[in-house]
């Protein structure tokens, strides 16, 4: 919504957090798939189906919640305030 609001109206407050919303985006969406995985990983492994490499999978998609989807906030962040200071710099300062 962010990025929707201000691209037409101010798109160097919306670019300026460009990449850290495209990091953002693709965290999540990994993020969202890891879950899926673990979803069926868990279920598969109750079934008694290849146990321990289910298990493994869902070690994986628990590491990466703990070490991946845990600075979604930051990133968020970056996005909707990261432009203060961008805009704050002159073109010259580069």
């Amino acid at each position: 919504a962010f990025m929707l609001d201000h691209y037409a109206s101010a798109p160097n407050t919306a670019f300026a957090g460009s990449v850290p919303y495209l990091m953002l985006a693709g965290n999540l969406i990994a993020g969202w798939q890891m879950a899926r995985s673990y979803c069926v990983a868990s279920r598969l492994a109750a079934q008694g189906t290849d146990h321990l490499f289910m298990v493994n999978k869902m070690q994986v998609a628990l590491f990466y919640g703990d070490h991946i989807l845990v600075k979604a906030p930051g990133l968020r962040d970056s996005v909707l305030l990261g432009s203060q200071l961008v805009g704050a710099l002159s073109v010259d300062s580069f």
